[in-house]
Formats: structure tokens, sequence, C-alpha cells
């Protein structure tokens, strides 16, 4: 084993990002060989590496993590009863075996200390049984062990330098490296680390890297996509409380949407006037609800930069999973929940088909939203300032909706915005949708309806007159939301490669 040390931004953890692959070798000069020959093109896959900073799952236990690593970095031809040996094992080497069963932890949720922590990041490294092996700054378990021999390390020393402290104090009295080195060499640590090692050690050179980058090459994207989507199944299920939020913020704006435009008469003053505001401010408040994923996305984002880099999955794999799993599902509920409250109570048209193209729209709406915060989440690292260009994007789009000022008054260098604005499409499908076939009477008079739905509709600028007229803004809105799913898909590659 290779070991180095220096001061921090020494370029430490730069080095090792470039003998493992992990970076752009663009600017960087020299080769690396493995065993005088160069690398096998999946190298960076077969290798292990364990970052400074503990990047994992923080809602699986120690065991479920160990064995999602096993389950999407394995080849397929790997049983299910050999990775689970290989995660037994390794659970037994690490010394796991006490928090196996208990989950990583996040700020919400106590887990296990941080040493048991970094060993469960090494843990799955080491079920793929690497070559090589490098480690970033592992050295936070060493400080139990200096505990038990005497030696505190203070809250904000460096475990490395710590470590290297005590050794050099040590060195100058023979007896103390004498008593540390009989410590380590009856530790249990020890035992499992000198068992693996020479496991490790064998001498098949290049032909080993040669067997696992088949190995690579024989997994499956489908294998992939189950395991990546059953853990964010499992995240959203131990973590319910984005999706509680969300449930809870749709009853309240449902709620508060039904009272404020309660049971609308179809009268031409204030019934218009009340129907137009009605469908506008549904419009605004479900696509500005999606702004509570953002936070989960960026925290996300760490996570997949890791695990992708590290040959954990395919970055399409994780799109898939992210959006099969989680934008739907996150999304659809709430809409169900918020149209069955706020469409009865405000009066809109009450028929089946009316009613499943409002849902659908606000479905839609919500997606869009998501689809906005999943790009700017992957491009924009930083909370406060993706919130920022979420809340532009979207007030932008209320602003040339059609509903706020008339688009014919505006400049003309900025009315080609409305084009671009899925308000204005969602907004205009609810509008054809809930005056195509209504008539407006006069106030107290409701046997005097002079007033077709149709003329609001004309006076709006509006198509109505085919059923395509309707469905043309759906599917513009529909096309919206793709457009910007693509546009992360495509940021997520990006990600990849500037790191």
């Amino acid at each position: 084993s290779i070991i180095y040390v220096g001061p921090t931004g020494c370029g430490k953890s730069s080095l090792l990002d470039i003998l493992a692959y992990r970076k752009d070798n663009h600017g960087v000069s020299g080769q690396v060989f493995i065993d005088g020959y160069p690398p096998p093109s999946s190298y960076k896959y077969i290798v292990g590496y364990v970052v400074k900073d503990d990047i994992i799952s923080g809602t699986l236990t120690v065991r479920e993590n160990l064995m999602f690593s096993a389950n999407v970095r394995l080849s397929d031809d790997v049983s299910d009863k050999e990775r689970k040996e290989r995660v037994t094992k390794v659970i037994h080497d690490l010394e796991l075996e006490a928090c196996a069963d208990t989950k990583i932890g996040t700020e919400f949720l106590r887990g296990v200390s941080g040493g048991e922590r970094k060993r469960t990041c090494i843990g799955m490294e080491l079920v793929l049984s690497p070559k090589i092996l490098f480690l970033d700054e592992p050295t936070t378990a060493v400080l139990p062990f200096f505990n038990m021999q005497g030696y505190s390390c203070e809250l904000h020393d460096n475990p490395g330098d710590f470590a290297l402290d005590v050794l050099i104090d040590a060195s100058r009295q023979p007896d103390n490296i004498d008593k540390l080195n009989k410590a380590y060499m009856k530790s249990q640590i020890y035992a499992n680390i000198n068992s693996l090692l020479k496991k490790q050690m064998n001498n098949d050179g290049l032909e080993k890297f040669r067997r696992k980058e088949q190995g690579v090459a024989a997994r499956s994207r489908i294998t992939e996509i189950y395991y990546v989507s059953q853990r964010t199944l499992r995240n959203a299920i131990r973590n319910p409380e984005l999706f509680l939020s969300q449930v809870v913020v749709a009853i309240i704006m449902s709620l508060l949407v039904g009272l404020v435009f309660n049971n609308m008469e179809n009268t031409i003053d204030p019934g218009v006037q009340n129907r137009l505001g009605a469908i506008f401010f549904i419009v605004v408040s479900q696509i500005f609800s999606t702004i509570t994923a953002l936070e989960p996305l960026i925290k996300e984002r760490v996570l997949f930069i890791h695990e992708n880099i590290s040959g954990y999955y395919r970055t399409t794999t994780f799109f898939i999973a992210k959006l099969l799993c989680d934008i739907l599902p996150m999304r659809i509920i709430p809409s169900i929940v918020f149209s069955l409250i706020a469409y009865f109570m405000t009066g809109l048209q009450r028929s089946a088909g009316q009613f499943f193209i409002f849902f659908l729209t606000i479905f839609m709406a919500s997606i869009f939203g998501s689809a906005i915060c999943f790009f700017i989440s992957a491009t924009i690292s930083t909370f406060a300032v993706a919130l920022i260009v979420v809340v532009l994007i979207f007030v932008i789009m209320f602003l040339f909706s059609g509903f706020l000022i008339s688009l014919d008054s505006m400049f003309k260098s900025l009315s080609w915005i409305q084009w671009i604005s899925a308000v204005r499409y969602a907004s205009n499908v609810l509008t054809v949708n809930e005056f195509r076939n209504i008539n407006f009477c006069l106030a107290n008079q409701t046997d005097i309806c002079p007033m077709n739905g149709s003329e609001i509709l004309i006076k709006q600028a509006m198509d109505y007159a085919t059923v395509w007229d309707m469905w043309k803004y759906f599917f513009a809105l529909t096309m919206m939301a793709v457009t910007f799913l693509l546009l992360a898909y495509i940021q997520l590659f990006r990600i990849k490669k500037s790191k």
C-alpha cells in the first residue's frame, strides 16, 4: 500500500482523482500504467474509490447500502447468493455487525457514528473485490483506536494530522511505539484487514482487470434501472416528509381556491371574471408548488455525481429511475387531491370529460414545474441561487401568460416570450375547457343569458372551434415539460464530463 500526505490544498485529492480516472485529463501530462500496461477502457469502473466526504444514501441501512453497491456494480453473472455472501463478509471484516441494520442517518434521522459511516463507504467499494482501492482521507476510523490508547483528538483537528502527531510523539519513546504496535496487532481490525489483503494480493495483474471489464459489459441496463428505482422508492417511503408536505399544500391550496371562488355563478358579472381569475390562480399555484422539489434534487445531485463517476450506474439509469419513481408519483397524487377538492367547490362545469381535462392539465403543469426544477438543480449546485433562477423563470412565464396584461400592448421585441410560457398554454386549456359550452346570464335573471362563453374566448384570442384547438395548447404544454426534462438529461451528462 502507498500513503502520501501533505498540507491542505496541495493537490492530494486531485492526484487521486487523476490516478483513478475520475477527472477530465485536459491539461494533465503523463500516463497511468498497470503492471506496465495502459489500463483497460473500463478501468475507472472496476477500481474502488472512497471519497473524503462520506457520500452515501442516509435513508438506507448499512447492509442495504452495501447490497445496493453489489447489485448495481457486479456482473449479472454473479448470483444473488454470492452477492449476499460478499456483503456479509465485508460487514464482518469491517466490524459493522452491530449496526448492519441501522440506517446511515440524515439531518432529520439519527443514524450510525462517523466511523461506522466511513467504514460503510469503504465497504461499498470492497464488495467489488477491487484490484486497486483509492482512499481519500480515510483516517476517521483511527480515532476510536487512538482513544483506547489514551490519545484524544480535539473536535476540529484533522484526523490525519492528529495520527501523524501521535506517531511523531511516540517515536521519541520506543516503548510507546511498541505499545501502539502491539495494541494494533491484537485488534480485530488488524485481523480483518490482514485477511482481506491476503485475498486481494494475488499476481494475476492485468488479466484480472480484463475479466472485470467483461463483467461490467455484462451488466444489463434493466438490472441497473431495477435497483436504482428500488432505492428511489425506498428513499421516498422512508423520508415521507416531502411527499406529505406536497399533499398538505395541495389540500390547503384547493380549499383556499374553493372558499375564495366558491360555487361561481354563470353570470356575466362577476361569473366571467371570477372564472378567469380562478383558472389563472390554479395554474400559478400548481406550478409554484413544485419549488419544494428543488432542495432535495440539489442534495441528490452530489450523490449522483459520486455514484455515476464511480461506475455505479449510467446517467440514463438515474434519469429514468428519478422520473418514474420520484417526479411522476410525487406529482400525480397531489394533483388528484387538488382537482377533486377545487374543481367541485368552485362550481366549474360538472362533466366527467371536462373534469378529466382539468386534472390532466393540472398534472402536466406540475410536471412542467418539476422539469424546470430538475434542470436547474442539475445546472446550479447552490440552493439559494437555484431558487432565485427558478422563481425568475416562473414570474416571467406568469407575466406573459396573457391574463395579467394584453399581449398585444407589449413591445414587439418581448411578445415572443408568450410562445414559451407554459402558464399561457395551461391557462388556455382550462379556459377553453370551461368556456366553450357555457352561457352567461344577467345577474339575478337566470332566464336571460345573452352571452356565450365563445365570446370570451374570442376576446382572449383563444382558438376553440375544433377539438384540436384546445388540445394543441395541451400538446404545447407537454412539449415544454418534455423539453426541460431533456435539458435536465443533457445537463446530467455535462456534470459528468465537467468532473
